[in-house]
């Protein structure tokens, strides 16, 4: 019998599963997936009729990167029919960490010397295809975008990086930085693209492992203009082991949190991205272990959130956060709009700083008009930072717990 002949019904529970599966390992192998129906895809190729069947789930999702190849095959979807299938692009981009040698005083592609008043590179089709410029600048041409999420795939891998991110740079520093680096070029020049959208379009957008570099993009109206008409806003910060210290009775690890470079550019996440969120309704914002935010002392990183950001939020989201006067005063302002609030792995100061107790007292006395959902989420037991205090006690705290399931954790932590 041929597969052709199959009841509708039955073609829909197998694409179904392979739907379920696909997404079951995506999630298993990321912590965000990107999902591509590979299996589909192959069964699309063996027949128009599946090739039509499946379009809606093949394209609701694509990935794009920053070469000709993905631009050029990303373009040829949007001007067919199957455009109206795309609900989620994902852009990761990816550079070399140094200037070519021959280039390395800032010379443009063309070998034309940058001019002291130029803010930036121009688009280099080495890094950053004009089909790919021409997509994101763009947006309208999928019609169905629903959300968009940009990544940048970096890592700190020798003493030139080491010495990098440590390094806390002036405005000045962040636009030369640009037109010498391609991996900060490259960044400058896909959130310019976006910012080149003249037409309101994608409602949601999601910055995945954001990289402690300020992008001089970011301080620029056009940009901020593209923020402003989003109703969704998600981001997650890139953290990481910088190095170990071996001595006395463990190994000292140094984490994101220790960099003054770190401090500074979550300082300034108000004036890039949480002051130009005037329709945003859904907040999520997802701190590492390795640099949660929320205290503003030596080794800590602020919470930049504000009493009067986003006036309209109703559901918000936030991992690795320590309980402080900003966090309370951002909850008590959204008093009359929020529904949901989930804070996830989040912490209240180990010593000095606010207790849960009176987080939740200043709600209570609040009284949220709307709240319907508060939750407190644990993945784990270990704190941010693993002190020896917890090692000491953390025993009795997994002994207590097994006793009783029943009993809650409300979490203290100190870096």
């Amino acid at each position: 019998m041929s597969f052709l002949t199959v009841p509708p019904e039955v073609q829909q529970m197998i694409i179904d599963e392979l739907l379920r599966s696909e997404d079951l390992k995506a999630r298993a192998e990321q912590d965000e997936p990107i999902i591509i129906y590979h299996d589909l895809i192959n069964w699309s190729c063996l027949h128009s009729y599946f090739r039509n069947l499946l379009a809606p789930h093949i394209f609701k999702t694509v990935k794009l990167v920053n070469d000709e190849k993905s631009g050029a095959s990303l373009d040829a979807v949007a001007t067919s029919p199957h455009c109206v299938h795309i609900e989620n692009l994902h852009f990761i981009g990816s550079a070399p960490d140094k200037v070519d040698v021959e280039k390395a005083d800032g010379e443009k592609p063309d070998g034309e010397k940058f001019d002291g008043e130029q803010s930036a590179p121009p688009v280099d089709d080495g890094i950053f295809p004009r089909s790919v410029d021409g997509l994101l600048s763009d947006l309208k041409r999928f019609p169905s975008l629903k959300s968009l999420s940009i990544r940048f795939d970096h890592h700190y891998h020798d003493e030139d990086d080491y010495d990098d991110v440590l390094q806390v740079e002036n405005p000045d520093e962040v636009v030369k930085a640009e037109a010498q680096s391609p991996w900060r070029a490259l960044m400058y020049l896909v959130y310019s693209a976006l910012s080149r959208n003249k037409t309101p379009h994608v409602k949601h957008l999601d910055i995945r492992q954001l990289i402690r570099k300020d992008v001089s993009t970011f301080g620029r109206a056009p940009f901020h203009a593209f923020l402003g008409h989003l109703e969704q806003f998600t981001l997650s910060i890139h953290g990481e082991i910088l190095g170990t210290t071996t001595g006395g009775d463990y190994d000292l690890e140094w984490y994101s949190n220790a960099t003054n470079q770190y401090s500074a550019i979550m300082g300034i996440l108000d004036k890039s991205f949480f002051d130009h969120l005037a329709h945003v309704t859904i907040l999520s914002i997802k701190a590492p272990k390795e640099g949660p935010l929320g205290l503003v002392e030596t080794q800590y990183s602020p919470l930049a959130l504000r009493a009067g950001h986003m006036p309209l939020l109703r559901t918000l989201h936030l991992e690795y956060v320590f309980v402080c006067q900003e966090l309370i005063d951002f909850l008590v302002y959204h008093k009359d709009t929020l529904e949901e609030v989930t804070l996830r792995n989040c912490y209240a100061a180990h010593e000095a700083g606010i207790h849960w107790s009176e987080l939740f007292e200043v709600l209570e006395s609040a009284h949220p008009a709307k709240l319907r959902r508060f939750e407190l989420v644990r993945d784990k037991l270990d704190p941010p930072v693993e002190s020896y205090t917890f090692r000491k006690t953390g025993r009795k705290m997994i002994k207590t717990l097994l006793q009783d399931p029943g009993n809650i954790i409300f979490p203290y932590a100190h870096i």
